[in-house]
């Protein structure tokens, strides 16, 4: 269905009157089995910020992996603590309240160990945790994750633990609070349609089913349209369709290449290539910030990375480009159950790429420093020399 489609009347209305039965028929679904969509809708709402949270356990793990007593060197270790806390600082959302680690002491008292709240709000360092719930003792022997539901009058709350095992024992908690709102005016809407909803069940037809199934397949098309299909990143087409939208001033533009790639491919094989691609994918989507920070697969082994601003200092959105750096470096790429290689990037910078007139011209500021940095040696970090002012690009000094 084309745009001029919509441009006629007659169309309008029947499409509006195809959705207001598909709605309709919504309801009435609703009244059937209202426990089945709301354990469905529950899922929805809630299955990326587990998946977020559960990515961000492994992280921690993997900085903690060269300890011996996670607690103690936690406590011992102020940095350490700083650094857990700004890991964890990335799952604060707008539904995402609160976010700490927690451990349990000889005497089955659970105590802070690093809280990502407010400083208003901050728990101190062992400072007691109350829980109210058994479910935080069940944690510790069933070594998986687990929800909490507190259920208010409009909204639900949710309590997410996630074990940090150490070995084969559970040392660590990492608990997210969030809440989701309900859908406050159905059962008066319900109440209202409920003698209506046979006539407008009858009204359904075939056309309306052939609506709803070509709608929800576009929606899957155009889904499917913008994720690269390797490295689950964003991909070239996603890219096309918001350069033109984007508010460049918003963002550091980053673009990443991984060093001796086609090297890679010819001595391991086109398969052991896919792997590092989608290795270097799910890094990339482990380390960017949620709903801020987009990553966007250019082509072959090129990243297109745009990282907000939180103000008119671009250091904090440098440092998450760091952090993408180094996470890489020390990444073991496995090619086979037992052997792995471990691979670099380079990385071009344009700090400000809301001073050219369009993306295509950021863009290409930003290759010119990958540029800089594949001839210099690779494995370093550049930033664009149009804005570098006295800055140091080279990640030889500010993250190796």
């Amino acid at each position: 269905m084309n745009k001029d489609t919509f441009k006629n009347p007659y169309y309008l209305v029947t499409a509006i009157l195809f959705v207001v039965a598909f709605l309709s028929f919504l309801l009435f679904t609703v009244i059937r089995y209202e426990k089945v969509i709301e354990k469905d809708m529950f899922k929805n709402a809630t299955s990326d910020v587990l998946q977020i949270t559960e990515h961000k356990a492994l992280f921690i793990k993997e900085i903690l992996k060269d300890s011996r007593s996670y607690i103690d060197d936690i406590k011992k270790d102020e940095k350490l603590r700083e650094e857990l806390e700004r890991n964890i600082k990335n799952l604060i959302t707008d539904n995402i309240k609160y976010a700490y680690i927690l451990y349990k002491d000889k005497n089955n008292v659970f105590r802070f160990l690093v809280d990502a709240s407010p400083e208003s709000e901050k728990s101190l360092l062992d400072q007691k945790f109350d829980v109210s719930s058994p479910e935080w003792f069940e944690l510790y022997t069933k070594k998986e994750p687990i929800i909490i539901k507190h259920a208010f009058l409009q909204k639900l709350s949710i309590s997410y633990l996630v074990p940090i095992l150490h070995g084969e024992k559970v040392e660590l908690v990492l608990a997210i609070d969030f809440s989701i709102k309900k859908i406050q005016e159905i059962s008066r809407i319900l109440a209202m349609m409920k003698m209506g909803i046979a006539l407008i069940l009858i009204l359904m037809s075939v056309s309306l089913g052939a609506l709803i199934f070509q709608l929800f397949r576009y929606r899957a098309i155009k889904k499917s349209s913008y994720t690269d299909r390797l490295t689950n990143v964003f991909n070239r087409n996603y890219l096309q369709d918001i350069e033109s939208k984007i508010n460049l001033n918003e963002y550091i533009l980053g673009v990443l290449d991984i060093d001796q790639f086609k090297k890679i491919n010819d001595t391991y094989g086109h398969n052991v290539g896919d792997t590092i691609l989608k290795e270097v994918g799910s890094i990339l989507l482990n380390t960017i910030r949620v709903d801020e920070d987009i990553a966007i697969r250019y082509g072959g082994e090129e990243f297109v990375i745009l990282i907000k601003r939180k103000s008119e200092d671009s250091e904090i959105s440098y440092h998450v480009i760091e952090r993408i750096f180094n996470n890489i470096r020390n990444h073991k790429m496995f090619i086979n159950t037992e052997d792995y290689i471990q691979i670099t990037v380079s990385i071009g910078i344009n700090k400000n790429p809301g001073k050219y007139k369009n993306f295509s011209e950021a863009f290409k500021s930003a290759d010119s420093a990958l540029y800089e940095a594949k001839n210099s040696g690779r494995d370093k970090i550049k930033i664009s020399e149009d804005y570098l002012g006295i800055e140091d690009s080279s990640a030889d000094n500010r993250s190796t």
